[in-house]
């Protein structure tokens, strides 16, 4: 998991390139998740040889493809727009309040009340993003609330995504969940690009943070986030993606030369700290042992 922020958090400073070079968002995704799917089939079809691994089919497969073609395509079409108006590292803290709403999430689903501990944590932590907001400001002030609204969109879409994608991690296998997850989201982008003509790579770098984005920040980041989320609960794999922003903030300091400012910290130590104690409490509960079924 740890792996995965990392190659997460690198992203935005690829994709800051690549906007650099004239690559506009959907034209840029399209070929993140063309090329990371090309991948991962191939790395499917040498398991498939190798250990006869089986392919989901059906409704099964149906479900994951849906899963990336809407809520994952969603959720990056969110986060790649919004970062047009936000500097990388404050793109990710606002990105973070995800696993806030992932402790919410679950407790709605599971109908039980998320205590007064976990509203006042998300409180402070939506607090906090808008002090950070005000430190981390890329476009023109017009635009500081059309960035944090999609980048807040993002982190909710992205909870929905984890809480759904454990469970088909668990029963699928990481390789075959993150393949179809990112086939379904390639099949989205590909058609989002050519609805709206969205420019895509045209020089050796942009073809080069193009190619960056899929291998690293896709086929790594989601194959080993799907490998985590076969391991772990969603609240647990969301305590130790935390370090993604603390990544983030460090490379677009030392990569792109982002200044961080005192509010911009200050509202950081916010939203870390706030997810920090909601998911501390839940890791301090007894796990309960369930015997495995059989027959």
């Amino acid at each position: 998991m740890v792996a995965s922020a990392l190659c997460f958090a690198i992203m935005p400073v690829f994709a800051k390139v690549a906007y650099r070079q004239g690559v506009e968002p959907f034209g840029l995704l399209a070929w993140r998740f063309v090329g990371a799917a090309a991948v991962l089939w191939g790395l499917m079809w040498w398991q498939h040889r190798r250990a006869a691994a089986v392919v989901p089919r059906g409704w099964q497969a149906w479900r994951l493809l849906l899963l990336g073609a809407v809520l994952l395509a969603g959720e990056v079409s969110l986060y790649f727009i919004g970062l047009q108006y936000l500097s990388a590292g404050l793109a990710e803290v606002l990105l973070f309040l995800f696993p806030a709403w992932v402790v919410i999430i679950t407790a709605v689903w599971r109908r039980t009340w998320p205590g007064t501990l976990v509203v006042g944590c998300t409180l402070v932590a939506v607090f906090g993003a808008g002090l950070a907001v005000q430190g981390g400001v890329v476009g023109l002030p017009g635009d500081v609330m059309r960035g944090a609204v999609l980048l807040i969109g993002a982190s909710l879409t992205f909870a929905l995504y984890i809480v759904l994608s454990g469970r088909a991690a668990e029963q699928v296998g990481p390789l075959q969940t993150t393949t179809l997850v990112i086939t379904g989201g390639a099949v989205s982008f590909v058609l989002a690009a050519l609805l709206t003509g969205a420019a895509g790579p045209a020089d050796p770098l942009g073809y080069a943070m193009a190619a960056a984005i899929a291998l690293v920040s896709t086929v790594l980041s989601f194959g080993l986030l799907t490998a985590g989320l076969a391991l772990l609960p969603a609240t647990h794999v969301s305590v130790i993606a935390t370090s993604e922003p603390v990544f983030a903030v460090i490379l677009g300091w030392q990569l792109l030369a982002e200044t961080v400012s005192v509010g911009q910290v200050g509202g950081m130590v916010l939203v870390l700290g706030a997810i920090a104690v909601i998911l501390a409490r839940d890791l301090a509960r007894p796990v309960e042992v369930v015997p495995a079924e059989t027959g």
